[in-house]
């Protein structure tokens, strides 16, 4: 797969799915620094605001801009109130404005893959290039893990015959000596 060097698997995470089914999930660790700049508008509730190249961001849209550079098309798939999807920083709840479209077969594969798992959750970005996908999942080290409803969702995405390279565990921290609790916002 073309990913990016912050993207590469450097390790394993074990996820027990539905079933007592044991999976292991490639994981790297990429830095992303904490904003430092003048405060965004909108930030989801306080949710970290990254540094990338110089912009503010969440992990989501770091990972995505990454992927992007490496010639691969995506979304952040947001949940939140309804299924959206970004690629830009969001200015409100609504998430109206930022909303875009995807291609249809990927639209119809996304939507197989919901009602195989019986969930609408989703892994934060989705990306393809050629006929290849990528699910990511951002988790900030130390501060997330997994819900029942992602779980779910892995085992949908197996179920439609996606090979486990294609979901990415992608657990970013604020980089050596950083504080993961530190406070994000001015």
């Amino acid at each position: 797969m073309n990913l990016p060097p912050e993207l590469e698997p450097t390790g394993e995470m074990n996820i027990i799915l539905p079933g007592n089914i044991a999976v292991a999930l490639p994981v790297c660790r990429p830095v992303f620094p904490l904003w430092d700049g003048p405060p965004v508008n909108f930030d989801y509730g306080k949710k970290p605001i990254v540094n990338y190249k110089n912009e503010p961001c969440f992990a989501e849209l770091a990972i995505l801009r990454l992927l992007s550079e490496y010639k691969w098309d995506g979304v952040w798939v947001e949940t939140y109130g309804g299924t959206h999807y970004l690629r830009t920083m969001p200015s409100g709840w609504t998430l109206k404005s930022e909303h875009v479209s995807i291609p249809n077969d990927q639209e119809k594969f996304l939507r197989s893959i919901w009602k195989t798992a019986k969930t609408t959750a989703c892994f934060d970005v989705f990306a393809w290039q050629g006929n290849q996908v990528l699910f990511c999942e951002a988790k900030h080290a130390g501060k997330d893990r997994l819900t029942a409803a992602q779980v779910r969702f892995i085992e949908g995405v197996l179920s439609c015959q996606v090979s486990m390279e294609s979901l990415l565990i992608v657990e970013w921290t604020n980089g050596p000596g950083s504080q993961n609790d530190r406070a994000t916002r001015k």
